[in-house]
């Protein structure tokens, strides 16, 4: 059974959409992604040695199927052309300074690639388009081992590390991702080892146990080498070029004109125009926030202009994207990373840039914010202000803090967090480490245990209270934005981890909601249904919250001891 309850209460709030066009970015990700299922496959076959060379041909032959049909093979070339054009282009235009350190390992294995890929690209496939060479595993193994072992295995580390640095600066922010680091980081590390080990005994067994005749004459031969020998020279010269031209740009910008900016109204510095102020700031020395390395995939170098605003271009589509999801509408506030300020300009930087030092470690992941999807919790006291009228101040404090410890510890017994105190009113998260449940389950039981809690302190404050306590429970799974919000240089709130986005929003107006239904506790379905509760004979409930496109489906109990029964199914 299904009804709809009224409208919950909130700030209307729309956001813009951007479709995704092909801007360079987004091709360099999708060629980047297309050759990285390639290396991934390839290597996997290689790996394939490990149990027998029919195993590493048969898979081939599969893979093949793929890669050298007209369509496949046309992509590949595609998304390679388009992701070394791309990458060359983005050497040549970002300053060395606003890359950083794995960036900088990023661009150095994709410079040096080319030069050991031409190789076996020509022994392979080029052999085979010319000459018709059955570049099998047996031909393979023939070629290469143990004579280019060395060389396979360097090659082997640089795709792997260009491509997995790649996808890891790519998806590092997205919130699924806390999840799933530990499992991604071991299969990053398995993989080319295994491949190489593949490789490795296949190449001994073949030399072992076949034979094989080179399918190249003398000519063929010789002119697969004078082929292999080009292609160093051209990779060698393209290498020497981009060198070239990044020392031309650091020579030519002495002689650029400079512009400057003002930092806090206070220091000034000067740099040659073109430069992005993340860029500027980091040649100067100016300390500037900033995680995802300047590529709008953060808001943590976001600046408040101050004056010279209307010198800069309007915001494209990715720093709108990155300033909207941080709720920023503001258009005083502008993300360093994407500005370049060709005359004066006078900002007021908005994250510290020492947020991830100190007592912060690097390692801290909630030190600029992470997100993940949680559980969030919200109780409150039914009528606190009325029970408080005409008590003395310390019995007021007295009960307050009877129940918010005894809360507290039934929260922390769950494995949730106690976000914050608000007056008498508790939020909690659940499933900040939790991979699996998200927290949702331990957030139902603490809301059962809560019930039963309150009916104790109201035995045990009976003679004290004109009338029981009564409490109203929200709780709501979702994405989420954790991080530590504040300052920790005056006192240590700014080291508390804090909770923000639509899933806070949405868990405050469920709590609120209970209270118009005169029921203790309202469950989203979102939270029963990543508990894994079975929920066909629920009576569920329609609710529209103002601001939401989509309502959200629940459950309201008139007591959370009401949950006993879902909470066996919790997982």
């Amino acid at each position: 059974m299904s009804k709809t309850v009224g409208a919950i209460p909130g700030n209307s709030k729309t956001q813009s959409g951007f479709k995704r066009a092909f801007t360079g970015r987004n091709l360099r990700l999708i060629s980047g992604l297309i050759l990285f299922a390639f290396v991934f496959t390839h290597l996997i076959n290689h790996s394939l040695g490990l149990v027998s060379l029919e195993a590493m041909e048969d898979f081939r032959t599969i893979r093949t199927a793929v890669t050298r049909s007209w369509a496949g093979t046309a992509i590949l070339l595609l998304a390679a052309v388009v992701h070394a054009i791309l990458g060359v282009e983005k050497i040549i235009s970002r300053r060395l300074s606003a890359i950083s350190p794995r960036g900088l390992l990023q661009i150095a294995t994709g410079i040096l690639i080319p030069v050991l890929l031409a190789r076996h690209l020509i022994g392979m496939r080029i052999s085979h388009e010319l000459f018709g060479v059955n570049d099998s595993y047996d031909f393979a193994l023939w070629a290469m081992w143990p004579a280019e072992a060395w060389r396979q295995a360097g090659l082997i580390a640089l795709v792997w590390g260009h491509g997995t640095i790649g996808l890891y600066m790519w998806i590092r922010f997205k919130g699924w991702f806390g999840y799933l680091k530990a499992p991604l980081l071991v299969v990053a590390a398995l993989v080319p080892v295994l491949a190489f080990a593949g490789f490795e005994v296949a190449g001994k067994q073949f030399h072992a146990t076949r034979t094989f005749d080179s399918p190249l004459n003398p000519e063929q031969y010789t002119t697969i080498v004078r082929i292999m020998d080009i292609a160093l020279l051209v990779s060698a010269a393209l290498i020497v070029a981009v060198l070239l031209i990044k020392a031309g740009q650091w020579i030519s910008a002495g002689f650029k004109p400079k512009v400057s900016v003002t930092y806090n109204n206070a220091v000034t510095k000067t740099a040659p125009a073109g430069l992005t102020l993340l860029e500027i700031s980091r040649e100067s020395g100016m300390p500037h926030a900033s995680v995802c390395g300047g590529r709008a995939r953060c808001s943590t170098c976001r600046v408040k202009i101050v004056s010279g605003g209307e010198t800069l271009p309007p915001a494209d589509a990715h720093e709108l994207k990155a300033l909207s999801r941080a709720g920023i509408t503001s258009r005083d506030v502008r993300l360093a990373c994407q500005i370049r300020p060709q005359e004066g300009l006078s900002v007021i930087p908005l994250v510290p840039a020492g947020r991830a030092s100190g007592r912060r470690s690097s390692r801290d992941k909630y030190a600029h914010g992470v997100e993940q999807i949680v559980t969030l919790m919200f109780i409150d006291i039914r009528g606190f202000t009325k029970l408080s009228e005409g008590r003395l101040p310390y019995d007021v404090v007295y009960i307050l803090n009877q129940y918010m410890g005894r809360m507290s510890e039934v929260i922390t017994a769950h494995a949730g967090y106690v976000d914050k105190f608000m007056g008498d009113g508790i939020m909690a998260i659940f499933g900040m480490d939790d991979e699996d449940g998200h927290g949702a389950a331990d957030a139902l039981r603490s809301a059962l245990e809560i019930s039963q809690a309150l009916d104790e302190l109201n035995a045990v404050h009976e003679a004290t209270l004109s009338e029981p306590l009564r409490i109203g429970i929200g709780i709501h799974t979702g994405e989420a934005i954790l991080g530590r919000i504040g300052t920790s240089k005056v006192h240590t709130a700014g080291e508390r981890i804090t909770a923000l986005g639509d899933t806070v929003n949405t868990a405050s107006r469920l709590e609120a909601l209970s209270k118009q239904l005169g029921k203790e506790i309202v469950v989203s379905q979102n939270v029963l249904q990543t508990a894994n509760v079975d929920q066909p004979d629920l009576d569920m409930e329609t609710y529209e919250i103002r601001g939401r496109e989509d309502a959200i489906s629940g459950i309201s109990l008139a007591s959370a001891r009401d949950l006993s029964g879902m909470i066996s199914q919790a997982r």
